[in-house]
């Protein structure tokens, strides 16, 4: 999970799974960030069941629908007094899962979502007096859509349902709408940028770790990633390129990467962000927070970049629960009390 290690699964295993499902493994292109910008969609939030609580929570998980998929997210709600125009919320974009129907299982076989990994994150943000939704993604744990999962191309489609699980929010009881904001991690920081560009929900986004670059620089150096100072040569297979381009030749529709590109679309982005990343990051370098900050500062969008030492991917307790606070003051700063 983290670093991407695994970022591109197999293909001979998805189109396994897809023949025992009994199910065609052809997919429809990732909307555009256009056809994203252009959506419609208004969904409600079904109530499916509680989840284990945490800390200083209560927690239960929510189903709806995605591109006709059923998928779900965790709803994680403070214990906290309510303040009087409901608690703000944090929609948490989680990264790239290496076995994603596993997803939100923890190390003992035990159905509790967000899962081992990413266990802290609804409790920091609850702490700091934060409503925290988690969404699954499609295809992860027993939510719909398995062969959305493979490759690439992943986070494009899980933009998607970010973007339709938006819609749904005024159906979570207690939540304060006039303040949403965004967290996301590694290649969930992709799916939060993505998602910013597509809606004026957000009053304030947090990227920690973020993959950033464009989806053939990513491709380069996951394909690398074994062994990044061998030579490289044309020569030189690069196995996650090929297998994107495999993965764009077999959509049942035209698909070119430049439309799902956030970098190339920032025109579009209303939103401030606050970046976090740890200087030896290897799981998603640091030089893609690095360029974001550039293309944020040249086109004079509000941000703060902060940098941290070590090479953690998810950070370690002590500099999670600083980068939180940050996070927690920096969208205080944005938010307002919903009078006119």
């Amino acid at each position: 999970m983290n670093g991407l290690l695994n970022r591109s699964c197999s293909l001979i295993a998805i189109i396994v799974f897809c023949a025992l499902a009994g199910t065609a493994c052809g997919k429809p292109a990732p909307k555009s960030i256009d056809a994203l910008r252009s959506m419609t969609t208004s969904v409600s939030l079904d109530f499916v069941r509680n989840l284990d609580d945490g800390p200083n929570f209560s927690a239960y998980l929510v189903s709806y629908k995605s591109a006709g998929l059923k998928v779900h997210a965790m709803v994680a709600v403070p214990r906290s007094e309510k303040p009087p125009n409901g608690f703000p919320v944090v929609v948490a974009n989680h990264g790239h899962h290496p076995d994603p129907p596993k997803y939100g299982i923890t190390a003992d076989g035990t159905d509790s979502r967000p899962g081992d990994y990413y266990r802290a994150i609804p409790a920091l943000f609850a702490a700091h007096g934060f409503l925290v939704v988690m969404p699954d993604y499609r295809g992860h744990s027993n939510s719909e859509g398995f062969k959305f999962t493979d490759g690439m191309l992943e986070s494009a489609y899980y933009t998607e349902d970010v973007a339709t699980l938006l819609t749904g929010l005024a159906d979570i009881e207690n939540a304060d709408l006039d303040n949403v904001f965004m967290w996301g991690h590694s290649m969930g920081g992709e799916v939060t940028l993505r998602t910013l560009l597509v809606t004026d929900i957000v009053r304030g986004a947090t990227i920690w770790s973020t993959v950033g670059g464009d989806i053939w620089d990513q491709s380069y150096y996951y394909s690398r990633y074994e062994n990044n100072q061998a030579p490289d040569g044309s020569n030189v297979p690069k196995t996650t390129i090929d297998d994107l381009r495999e993965d764009i030749a077999a959509l049942d529709s035209d698909f070119d990467p430049a439309d799902v590109e956030p970098l190339s679309h920032l025109r579009h982005l209303q939103t401030p962000i606050i970046i976090h990343h740890s200087v030896d990051d290897r799981g998603a370098p640091y030089e893609s927070s690095e360029r974001l900050a550039k293309e944020l500062y040249l086109r004079s969008l509000p941000y703060k970049f902060y940098s941290y030492p070590g090479s953690d991917h998810l950070f370690d307790e002590e500099l999670m629960q600083q980068a939180a606070t940050r996070d927690a003051a920096f969208f205080r700063s944005l938010m307002t009390d919903g009078r006119p």
